[in-house]
C-alpha cells in the first residue's frame, strides 16, 4: 500500500469521479484507475462499485476514507516538520466572488506563494450558488462568498458584512424624500443572476413584503449591471464597496428609500467542507481568513 494509491482513492471518493480525480492529480485516468485497483487488490475488497454508469464508493471505501485522509495529512506534517512549510506541494483550487477577488485576491495569492511556493493556486471567480456547489462537491478547498450553505456538511466562518445600495442614474427618480416601494417598483430592476448574493437578498425582501419587481437584465458581472444602470435602464441593488466609485464619479446616485426597502448587509464568509481536515487545506484557509479579517 502506498500513499499515491491512497491519494488516488481519496480524490476519486471526494470528487465522485475518476476523471476529475485524475485531473486534480495531473495524471491520466488509466494510471489513476491502476493505482486504485492495486490498492483494492492489497486490501482484498472493492472500494468502488463499477456496475453502474458511474463508479460509486462502497461501504468498505467509506469506512477507510477518513483513515486515508489522516495518512495524507500525516505525510504533509512529516514533510513540514522536516523541511518547513515551503516544502509542501499540491494544488489549491478555491472559489471567490468578484467583489472578494477585487478586495483580497492579490494579497491571498502573494501571501500563500510566499509561505508555500510549491503550491499551485487555481482560483475560480463565480457567483454565490456556484461557489458553494463547488465546495459541496469537493471541487474547491474553500470559497469566499456571501451567506451560508444549507448543507450541514459545510462549515462557514463570517469575516465581514457588506452593505447593499439601491442605485440609479442621476435624474432617473426625482424625489424630495425617501422613495416609497410603489415608486421603486415602477422601475425595472437590473440585477445579478439568480445565483448571486445580492439577488438572493432582493428575492428575500420581495417575499417578506409581497413586492413585485420587474427584472430586465440578469448578469454574472456587476460591471455589466452597473453599466446598464448608468445607461438609465432601471435601478439596481449592488454592493456598496463596488458601486462607491461610480457614485463618486457622478455616474450613479445612491437612492434614499423607505425603511421597508432596506436590505440587510450581506455577510461574507469562508466556506469549506467539514470533512476536509487535510493539513495543507487547513493552512491555506487560515492564511486566507487572516487576510480577509485584517483588510475588511
Amino acid at each position: 500500500m502506498t500513499l499515491k494509491q491512497l491519494e488516488a482513492f481519496y480524490w476519486s471518493a471526494i470528487l465522485g469521479s475518476f476523471a476529475l480525480a485524475a485531473e486534480r492529480l495531473f495524471m491520466t485516468q488509466s494510471a489513476l484507475s491502476k493505482r486504485i485497483q492495486d490498492l483494492e487488490i492489497e486490501i482484498g475488497i472493492p472500494l468502488f462499485d463499477r456496475s453502474g454508469p458511474r463508479a460509486r464508493i462502497t461501504e468498505a471505501g467509506e469506512n477507510i476514507l477518513s483513515k486515508a485522509e489522516q495518512l495524507l495529512s500525516l505525510r504533509d506534517e512529516i514533510i513540514m516538520a522536516a523541511r518547513g512549510p515551503a516544502a509542501l506541494h499540491g494544488v489549491c483550487r478555491f472559489g471567490v466572488s468578484e467583489l472578494m477577488a477585487m478586495r483580497y485576491l492579490p494579497a491571498i495569492v502573494a501571501t500563500i506563494r510566499s509561505a508555500f511556493p510549491e503550491v499551485v493556486l487555481e482560483p475560480r471567480v463565480a457567483v454565490t450558488k456556484e461557489l458553494l456547489e463547488d465546495v459541496e462537491k469537493g471541487e474547491t478547498e474553500f470559497a469566499l462568498a456571501p451567506g451560508f450553505s444549507v448543507d450541514p456538511g459545510i462549515m462557514s466562518e463570517t469575516f465581514c458584512h457588506v452593505p447593499l445600495f439601491w442605485v440609479a442614474a442621476p435624474g432617473l427618480i426625482a424625489s424630495d424624500g425617501p422613495i416609497l416601494a410603489e415608486e421603486l417598483q415602477a422601475h425595472p430592476v437590473i440585477s445579478m443572476s439568480s445565483k448571486a448574493g445580492s439577488t438572493l437578498q432582493l428575492q428575500n425582501l420581495s417575499a417578506r413584503h409581497g413586492l413585485r419587481f420587474r427584472r430586465v437584465l440578469a448578469s454574472n458581472s456587476p460591471e455589466a449591471v452597473a453599466a446598464a444602470t448608468i445607461a438609465g435602464l432601471g435601478v439596481a441593488l449592488l454592493a456598496g464597496p463596488f458601486v462607491e466609485r461610480y457614485i463618486r464619479e457622478g455616474q450613479l446616485v445612491r437612492l434614499a428609500v423607505e425603511s421597508l426597502l432596506d436590505v440587510p448587509d450581506l455577510p461574507y464568509s469562508i466556506h469549506w467542507r467539514a470533512d476536509n481536515g487535510r493539513l495543507l487545506a487547513k493552512k491555506l484557509r487560515e492564511i486566507t481568513l487572516d487576510i480577509c479579517r485584517e483588510r475588511r
